[in-house]
């Protein structure tokens, strides 16, 4: 008998999720869900037969990208004692997703009124940082928790306290998490900094961004990531639903890096196709790359974009997020995760890259020539106060010194280069 799961969307039952063999799921939606309900995925239309069997492997596909990465995937495997397959981490970790939907068995129904919290010690954080390994995932309580990504990320129930000190409770039972905590990896110590540097700039420059925030773990570093797929309203604490763009356009996460040339052109034609402002989500993904090669991230993959579900209504670019100066970092790659006019190298663009970007994307020269503008001005004005004023808030040194440089560097590029 095969194994199957429960789909929800808070107390409905939305489909089943069945483990159809060989590595492989299907999803089929519940005919009340057919009825009245919306799409789960711009990729899961409600208007076919409600039926994703292999060989589509669309199903397969969403769901699969709601799960851990790499070695973050590995860790979680060796920890849990588990079979390292799709379906049966999704069996273990679909309490609590990105997005809305829960994953359960088909014995139990989702307690959407749950606050059962298990309060983290921070002595416990500093154990899992130094031993890189998340040590409150042990034992047979378990908690029934997954984020996609390859960082060690930690859902959590975030409380501020006096002097800038914070309380972290995992949450148990299917409670919802407010918060994503991250690590820092060992080979990659830096990452939650630059992340919490790279959003703050990001953000003064007026891009909508998910708010980060600089937490101290003992002598550590960690980011906190407030969830804008969560709403807070008189102490409870309900799911708002998402997908990424690797789900929305059914990709495997495997192809996160490998969108092609014509990424762009892709994802603008999800964006005209299934957007309630398409215009504004368009302008809004065009100053996001822009960003993305001024600040030096070339991690903006189709995993670190996604969109906000308004039911019947459509959907919305979600705020952005995991945004990294990766050229500050030694030892990863330095091309672009998605080319400006076919070029993926930050370093070595020119206006004619961003000419093809524009024509990608359905918008005119004049206006990316526009954004850019506005970008490189405002940088070049505000970025030594506002690099000044991060160090002095979070008392640092000279840690965040390379990820100026490179933006400093970028700046220089895209005024000499970017512009006819």
């Amino acid at each position: 008998m095969s194994r199957a799961l429960n789909v929800w969307y808070q107390d409905r039952k939305v489909g089943r999720l069945l483990d159809s063999g060989g590595g492989r799921m299907a999803f089929i939606y519940d005919g009340d869900w057919l009825d009245d309900g919306w799409a789960i995925s711009c990729s899961l239309p409600v208007d076919e037969t409600g039926d994703f069997l292999p060989p589509d492997l669309r199903g397969h596909h969403f769901f699969a990208n709601l799960l851990p990465e790499g070695n973050a995937r590995d860790r979680l495997v060796r920890q849990l004692g588990i079979a390292d397959d799709d379906f049966t981490l999704l069996e273990t970790l679909g309490d609590d997703c990105a997005g809305a939907l829960q994953l359960l068995p088909e014995d139990q129904v989702p307690d959407v009124s749950s606050n059962a919290l298990r309060l983290l010690q921070e002595a416990d954080l500093i154990i899992a940082i130094e031993r890189g390994r998340s040590q409150w995932l042990d034992g047979d309580d378990a908690p029934r928790l997954s984020l996609a990504g390859a960082q060690d990320k930690v859902p959590v129930r975030a409380t501020a306290g006096d002097n800038g000190t914070w309380t972290f409770q995992l949450p148990e039972s299917g409670a919802a998490s407010t918060h994503i905590l991250k690590l820092p990896v060992r080979d990659l110590k830096q990452v939650p900094l630059l992340e919490i540097y790279t959003t703050y700039i990001a953000g003064k420059l007026g891009l909508p961004v998910a708010p980060v925030r600089l937490v101290r773990i003992g002598p550590h570093i960690a980011s906190l990531a407030e969830r804008y797929d969560r709403q807070c309203r008189d102490g409870e604490v309900s799911r708002l639903h998402q997908e990424d763009l690797c789900q929305a356009q059914g990709r495997s996460h495997a192809s996160k890096y490998d969108a092609g040339s014509n990424a762009f052109s892709e994802l603008a034609a999800v964006i005209q196709q299934y957007c309630q402002a398409p215009a504004v989500d368009l302008q809004a993904l065009a100053r996001w790359q822009i960003f993305n090669a001024l600040a030096g991230n070339a991690d903006g993959h189709l995993k670190n974009l996604s969109l906000i579900s308004h039911g019947h209504d459509g959907w919305s670019l979600a705020p952005f997020y995991d945004l990294v100066c990766t050229l500050a970092i030694d030892n990863i790659s330095h091309q672009l995760a998605l080319p400006v006019g076919r070029h993926t190298d930050p370093g070595n663009l020119h206006h004619n890259h961003w000419e093809a970007f524009a024509d990608q994307l359905g918008m005119a020269p004049k206006r990316i020539q526009r954004l850019i503008q506005e970008q490189t001005s405002a940088l070049k004005e505000n970025l030594d106060a506002w690099h000044r004023n991060f160090i002095e808030e979070h008392r640092l040194a000279g840690e965040l010194d390379n990820a100026k440089a490179v933006i400093a560097r970028q700046i220089g590029k895209a005024q000499r280069d970017w512009l006819p």
